[in-house]
């Protein structure tokens, strides 16, 4: 780049959980290389006052919910909106990561492109739109916006007669606005050190489930929160794994490592700095300059032996010698790892079963302990939906967590967090990092006396047990319908007692359960849906607001199309009609048909 040439870039990042803010520090090493002088800022500490002196932006952000800005996005996000200042001369792209499974993929980020473009900027490069798998399409998107920013030329800033002006100001009266709510001191970034004080399964005798019960203390910390909400919980990673890492790779423990939060012993670092519990993209792609091939080829024909007193020489025939068998040709490592990061399937497949220490060990490599913490994931906090209401149970937060556990190449695997709460945690001692994730699309009717129906089979359960302890607490008039379900009655039945409780208080006006192996014929709560239908739609045309939680994959997607086929039979609408009642007019209009899948 030219010497007077302004090179400076800044990347603002919006984030959740943290993958937005890591995808901002992997393009700001890419910038750099390129030659920029980028910056990664906070949004929430950046103002739309500011975006008019930056001749080069670009903009990374998650979307929250059903199309949300995250936390950290909202207040710049108003700024923006009401200030609107011009942007002619600005020149910007847009790396939005989204969930294509939510209606509003990709919301926030598309919000800000429109945004910036609408207020004069220039937009470089196109948005990318970036699902969960993100880091392919982030790669596409680098990969063009960072060229087209380094080859804008740009002209340092003239220098500023300083020459004082007099002026005349008028005083008035300040004004002082405030924020209709004050965020709390409290987030991923700086958690509140809470403590699990219950931690119980919820599972009877002989279930193979485990779903437990966990109790947090909010303490002094000052944290409030309304149903519908997620707690973020910051997890540690196994220290049986740790500990395989550092005798794996020869490490000292004690060795002190840079991290992202500072230094700190690299045991401190592998446990509770980055994801180690699981190998990611990069790794696999590393292990190409890791392994070389020998690019030899070794043939050998043996023409004569003697053993055991027998002997043996050659024919043109080539017959081997007694009791020995052709082998294979040594499989090449490098030829392995080529095949597996020659195609994105394959290195899905590939990481699906295998965790650092698998890979390791299959290839032989080792690595410096900057060059492993370079490649791995930053470690994130998880979010879980609340299961209790705050006015219920002031000064705790409660939640309904399925710890998973499984087996791979005979060695115990987990999730990273529910093992954590599970296993780690001693209740009323280990310190543990929670905050609030607040929730805008996902909360009960203001209307006390419009009616729910709730749709929450396993631990999807969780805000709707919330939703009932509010409406309880609210004297809330509107009739309550639950759907549950799992696999059996006799060991999944959660919080049998309190839903009992509630039909007996007549909070609960219906309760129906879909136990899918009670019976030969399994049975689910979309088929449970579909057997009411005609009361579900009266519902509906009632001003009934719909609400489900639970896995995104299946059971979402079975019970939305069965919303359709009521619409469809108890409705007497068309398919179209039916598809458009339930996405667009429910959804996105009215507003009260309304998810929290995962």
């Amino acid at each position: 780049m030219a010497e007077n040439n302004d090179n400076s870039l800044i990347i603002l990042f919006g984030s959740q959980t943290g993958n937005a803010e890591e995808l901002a520090e992997e393009t700001k090493k890419i910038a750099d290389k390129a030659g920029l002088d980028s910056h990664v800022i906070d949004m929430d500490e950046f103002s739309a006052a500011l975006l008019p002196q930056h001749k080069r932006i670009l903009i990374i952000t998650s979307t929250w919910g059903e199309g949300e800005m995250p936390d950290n996005a909202e207040d710049l996000w108003g700024d923006v909106c009401s200030s609107s200042p011009s942007l002619n001369g600005i020149n910007f792209s847009v790396c939005a990561i989204g969930d294509t499974s939510y209606d509003e993929f990709c919301k926030a980020g598309i919000d800000w492109d429109n945004k910036l473009h609408e207020l004069g900027a220039n937009r470089t490069t196109e948005i990318q739109l970036c699902d969960v798998d993100y880091e392919p399409e982030w790669q596409q998107w680098v990969d063009k916006a960072i060229p087209a920013m380094a080859s804008l030329q740009i002209p340092l800033a003239q220098e500023v007669d300083e020459t004082p002006v007099t002026v005349e100001v008028e005083v008035v009266e300040e004004v002082k606005v405030e924020k209709s709510k004050e965020k709390s001191e409290w987030s991923a970034k700086n958690p509140y050190s809470s403590n699990i004080t219950e931690c119980y399964v919820l599972n009877g005798e002989g279930s193979k489930k485990e779903t437990r019960h966990i109790v947090f203390s909010l303490g002094d910390s000052g944290l409030d929160y309304k149903v519908g909400d997620a707690l973020g919980v910051v997890p540690e990673n196994p220290p049986h794994i740790v500990e395989e890492l550092l005798e794996l790779q020869g490490w000292n423990r004690d060795e002190m490592v840079s991290t992202h939060k500072g230094e700190r012993t690299l045991y401190d670092a592998l446990k509770k700095d980055y994801e180690v519990h699981m190998a990611n993209k990069k790794f696999v792609q590393s292990l190409t300059e890791k392994i070389v091939s020998t690019g030899m080829s070794i043939s050998m024909r043996i023409v004569k032996r003697s053993r055991d007193n027998v002997k043996w020489s050659s024919s043109e025939e080539g017959d081997l010698p007694p009791g020995l068998n052709s082998s294979l040709p040594a499989d090449n490592p490098a030829s392995r790892v080529e095949a597996i990061v020659a195609d994105s399937k394959a290195i899905e497949d590939y990481l699906w079963t295998r965790d650092y220490v698998d890979i390791m060990r299959e290839f032989n490599v080792k690595y410096t302990p900057e060059e492993f913490l370079d490649l791995t994931d930053r470690l994130k906090p998880r979010l879980y939906s609340i299961a209790s209401s705050h006015d219920a149970h002031p000064g705790y937060v409660e939640l309904t967590v399925g710890i998973v556990r499984f087996n791979y190449h005979d060695r115990q695997r987990g999730g990273l967090c529910t093992q954590y709460m599970a296993d780690e945690v001693v209740v009323n001692e280990t310190p543990v990092g929670v905050f609030m994730s607040p929730t805008k699309s996902f909360v009960l009717p203001d209307d006390l006396s419009t009616d729910i129906i709730m749709v929450g089979p396993g631990t999807g359960i969780a805000p709707f047990r919330a939703f009932m302890e509010q409406r309880v607490h609210d004297k809330a008039p509107g009739r309550n319908w639950l759907f549950f379900g799992d696999q059996s009655e006799k060991t999944e039945y959660y919080y049998k007692d309190e839903i009992e409780g509630w039909l007996d208080g007549g909070h609960l006006y219906k309760f129906t359960t879909a136990w899918s192996r009670d019976q030969e014929e399994k049975i689910y709560v979309q088929h449970r849906l579909k057997q009411n239908g005609a009361e579900v739609w009266e519902w509906f045309e009632n001003g009934a607001y719909f609400y489900i939680c639970g896995d995104k994959q299946y059971m979402a997607k079975d019970v939305h199309r069965a919303l359709i086929e009521i619409a469809i039979e108890h409705g007497g609408m068309s398919e179209e009609d039916a598809t458009h009642f339930i996405e667009k007019t429910m959804m996105k209009e009215q507003k009260r048909y309304l998810r929290d899948v995962y």
